[in-house]
């Protein structure tokens, strides 16, 4: 048996990306903010051989599909690590698609919830280094946005963030270089699924499955009323009829599903308010000016600012590419030009 030893001299190098491993996606950047990888939180396992057979976006597609030999784990929810194992299987794998594979040490900035617990942090810090990093920081997702959105985070000034991902949103009030408060629920864009899914049990009968109601969601929900003209948007919906269990195909316009997302909307609209009654006066006087700022992949959903301005009276945009906000943030504070170091909660 032959063993390949590492060259001395390649374990003094060091490599830095920014990691975001969030309950629908695993995002990796260089320093520079180039995404590296880009694949879903998702990993199968063979239950015989003890195995992952398949992990990111081919593992996504065994979801309500695989045998029962073959377990599909989605190891991370709302932030949390609920699958040590499956987690550590998972990242180690992608960090090795990354990887040059020549021995350097890894030190990576983590993008965590700013609600988890301190037993939470350390768990996904022990993750990380049990998949192959060296170093790891953790950077809450938050100021992780706010940074990869280019905001003006060390200024005097009050700024509301609504951070809207796959398992979690989060509403927090920023001010020179921290968060004063934060609030977060069990929404997202998840929950905006979940909501698709029971309106078309409720309104016609039909079951679709996680897949379709994503698709459904992204393809033709609105937050806002759609327009009743002509034209719009259009997709075919598939799923069975619930009382027979027979497949059915039916072409749905954007008008069809007015009103599909109103409890998940509402509960956002809750969560900003919320944060609102309990920030000081003068940081909502700031808000007042800022307005929302909106990151993480639900926040595309289509009307959303539109919704936000017309219900909580507050001019709202969107991050550019809000998906990669946090992420390119992370990997901005590893940059010792930037000088974010101090921001870093260890």
């Amino acid at each position: 048996m032959s063993i390949r030893l590492r060259n001395p001299i390649s374990m003094l190098r060091s490599v830095q990306y920014g990691l975001d491993a969030g309950t629908a996606n695993t995002l990796i950047t260089n320093v520079t903010g180039d995404v590296l990888l880009d694949e879903p939180t998702v990993i199968a396992f063979d239950q015989d051989a003890k195995a992952p057979i398949a992990t990111g976006t081919e593992a996504k597609s065994y979801l309500g599909k695989a045998p029962e030999r073959i377990s599909v784990v989605r190891p991370i929810d709302a932030g949390v690590i609920v699958d040590f194992e499956a987690a550590k299987a998972l990242l180690r794998t992608f960090l090795g698609r990354v990887l040059e594979g020549n021995g350097a040490r890894v030190k990576l900035c983590v993008v965590v919830p700013l609600g988890v617990t301190e037993l939470e942090r350390r768990t996904f810090e022990d993750c990380c280094k049990a998949a192959g990093a060296s170093k790891v920081l953790l950077l809450s997702a938050p100021l992780a946005a706010a940074i990869g959105s280019g905001l003006d985070i060390r200024a005097p000034k009050g700024r509301l963030l609504l951070g809207i991902g796959a398992g979690l949103a989060e509403a927090s009030v920023l001010c020179l270089s921290d968060i004063v408060l934060s609030q977060s629920a069990p929404l997202g864009a998840n929950a905006f699924h979940a909501a698709m899914m029971r309106y078309f049990a409720a309104t016609r009968q039909v079951a679709i499955g996680e897949n379709m109601a994503e698709q459904t969601t992204i393809n033709l929900a609105s937050a806002t009323p759609p327009a009743l003209a002509s034209g719009g948007r259009i997709m075919t919906v598939t799923g069975k009829q619930s009382m027979t269990g027979t497949p059915c195909a039916e072409e749905m316009k954007e008008a069809d599903l007015s009103g599909a997302l109103a409890e998940p909307l509402q509960a956002l609209v809750d969560l900003v308010r919320g944060v609102l009654e309990k920030a000081p006066a003068e940081l909502v006087a700031d808000i007042a000016e800022t307005g929302i700022h909106l990151y993480g992949g639900g926040s595309a959903l289509q009307g959303l600012p539109e919704f936000f301005e017309a219900t909580l009276k507050l001019k709202t945009r969107v991050a550019e590419e809000p998906r990669l906000a946090s992420v390119r943030g992370a990997a901005a504070v590893l940059r010792p030009d930037l000088d974010f170091k101090n921001i870093i909660k260890k």
